[in-house]
C-alpha cells in the first residue's frame, strides 16, 4: 500500500516533534543516555530535518541533558541531519530503515562534525531501544542495546511519563 506524500509529511513533522520531546524525557532519565551527551560540548543544537524546511526537531545540550528548542528560537543548528526527501524520513521514521542505512543510501545529508553525528545516532539509537517495543526496534536497530527487561520497563515507563506530564503542563484548561 503506498501511503501519499501529504499523509507522509504530516507523519513526518509529527514524528520528529515527537522524537524531540522523547529525546528531551529520556535525558533526563536514562543514565545511559546522559553519558552519551557528555561528549558534547555545552550549548551544542542539534536537528533533525527534511532538505527545504525548517527542523522540527531542534534541542540544544544544556548540562547533561538535551532541552528542545521552539520554532522561533533564533538558535542556529551546530550539527543537523537533513533528509534529503520526506519519504527518506518517511523510510526511517516507520522504522522500515535505520538511519546508518539511510546514511549510507546518501539519504541524508550532515551538516556539522561526522563524530558528533554518530554519538547522536547512538543517542537516537539508544532511545529506540529503551522506548520501542523490542519487534520494532529489531527493524529499525542494528543491534539492541543490552539492557536486561526489567531496566528496559523502568526506563522507558520514566520518558513516557515525562513526554505525558509535560503534554499536560501544556494542554489547554479545558482539555486536562
Amino acid at each position: 500500500m503506498k501511503i501519499g506524500y501529504g499523509v507522509q509529511r504530516v507523519y513526518v513533522a509529527t514524528l520528529l516533534g515527537l522524537l524531540g520531546e522523547l529525546l528531551e524525557a529520556a535525558s533526563t532519565t536514562d543514565p545511559a543516555l546522559r553519558a552519551e551527551l557528555r561528549g558534547f560540548p555545552e550549548g551544542t543544537v542539534i536537528g533533525l530535518s527534511v532538505l527545504g524546511g525548517p527542523a522540527p526537531l531542534r534541542v540544544r545540550k544544556v548540562g547533561d541533558r538535551l532541552v528542545r528548542l521552539e520554532r522561533d528560537d533564533p538558535a542556529v543548528c551546530d550539527l543537523e541531519l537533513v533528509f534529503k526527501h520526506v519519504t527518506h524520513a518517511f523510510l526511517v521514521l516507520t522504522f522500515q530503515e535505520g538511519t546508518a542505512r539511510a546514511y549510507a543510501r546518501s539519504r541524508l545529508v550532515l551538516h556539522g562534525d561526522p563524530a558528533l553525528a554518530m554519538r547522536f545516532v547512538r543517542c537516537l539509537n539508544r532511545l529506540e531501544g529503551v522506548v520501542l517495543p523490542r519487534f520494532v526496534a529489531r527493524r529499525a536497530l542494528k543491534s539492541l542495546p543490552r539492557l536486561p527487561w526489567t531496566e528496559k520497563v523502568a526506563v522507558a515507563a520514566r520518558v513516557y511519563g515525562r513526554v505525558a506530564a509535560q503534554a499536560l503542563r501544556f494542554a489547554p484548561e479545558g482539555a486536562r
